[in-house]
């Protein structure tokens, strides 16, 4: 894709100025993986001058779970993860902070530190036992979604990004009985992995603050991931926002390798169906997280991502900048809309 040198330095200038808000990475595990292998430091080495250098003020730090840990250590591996995002914290003191509250998001906002949102990617180690989510609560837990792509007691999840096809099954009472808890805690409700028929019932029943953290647009590239324009209409007028995903499973560049214009065709169709406050980042990198996991050998090339990096957001910036999308627009998906949603929520 051809980029202008006007653009790509309007690119810059916007991220530049704009704190910017990616709401969807597997850091928690991630850490978890290095420390195991005797990584340490992964943050400040990795990610802090990359998340610098792309004007990156807030992460949403996701922690999800492996099938092999499920069922019996799901409980146990959600806790170490969260330990050792804290370990890393411990080290950063004064240049990454954890988001718990209006003052946190304000800190991120002012770029005084990066800030971490913690959530559940699925909560099947709870069983059905609502009052753990008291104990992540005070962990510094803000939100959570009920299930990734799996079937939980709470409710079934959608297909994998690796997969197509329709997953039937609904909100079990059990869910029903945790949205209301995590609503009584002050969580946000996620249901970027729900299914379907778990999306109508949430998105028509539930009166809890909800957002879909890394979806794209079913109309644009048909996945069962991805959100049908009922949904992306249901979501939008309820104040949630959806975050654009960067996997080429789901924007439908896997085949082309045209990773930047699917994933700008997605963002472009969001931005027209929910509105232009309704959009921001969800960009769901997982090229780290699969080396941490030795799924692959070198860090060479992006897996299905269609970002390298957060260092390649520009270029996605800039992309938008070519098709015509307005500063304005792209100020509020690169960052406001999320903090504008995150400041209605949090204490």
């Amino acid at each position: 894709m051809r980029i202008s040198l006007e653009n790509w330095e309007t690119a810059c200038r916007l991220q530049e100025e704009t704190p910017v808000a990616d709401l969807h990475l597997d850091l928690p595990g991630e850490l978890l993986f290095r420390h195991r292998a005797g990584e340490w430091d992964v943050i400040a080495q990795k990610y802090l001058p990359v998340w610098q250098k792309a004007g990156i003020a807030l992460i949403g730090a996701a922690v999800y779970l492996e099938d092999d840990c499920l069922p019996e250590s799901g409980l146990r591996n959600a806790l170490l993860q969260i330990h050792a995002l804290k370990q890393e914290l411990q080290s950063l003191e004064g240049k990454v902070h954890l988001i718990r509250s209006q003052a946190d998001l304000e800190r991120a906002g002012a770029r005084d530190s990066i800030g971490i949102l913690l959530y559940l990617e699925g909560l099947d180690f709870l069983g059905t036992d609502a009052g753990l989510l008291d104990l992540f609560w005070e962990l510094g837990v803000m939100g959570a979604s009920l299930v990734w792509s799996r079937r939980n007691l709470l409710a079934c999840g959608c297909c994998r990004a690796s997969e197509n096809k329709a997953v039937s099954g609904e909100v079990t009472e059990a869910g029903r009985c945790v949205i209301e808890k995590m609503g009584e805690l002050g969580m946000f409700l996620d249901i970027s992995h729900l299914n379907d028929e778990g999306m109508e019932t949430v998105l028509t029943e539930a009166e809890i603050p909800m957002l879909a953290t890394h979806s794209n647009a079913r109309e644009v590239y048909f996945h069962y991931r991805n959100l049908t324009d009922g949904q992306i209409d249901l979501l939008s007028d309820r104040g949630g926002i959806i975050g654009l995903n960067a996997c080429s499973l789901l924007t439908g560049a896997w085949r082309s390798g045209r990773h930047l214009e699917w994933l700008r065709q997605h963002g472009m169709y969001l931005l027209e169906q929910a509105g232009a406050e309704h959009v921001c980042l969800g960009l769901d990198l997982c090229h780290n997280y699969e080396l941490a996991r030795r799924e692959l050998e070198t860090g060479e090339g992006r897996g299905y991502d269609a970002l390298a990096d957060h260092g390649e957001l520009v270029l996605l910036t800039a992309a938008f900048l070519e098709a015509g999308v307005e500063q304005e627009q792209l100020r509020k998906l690169l960052g406001r809309n999320a903090f504008a949603f995150l400041n209605r929520i949090l204490p």
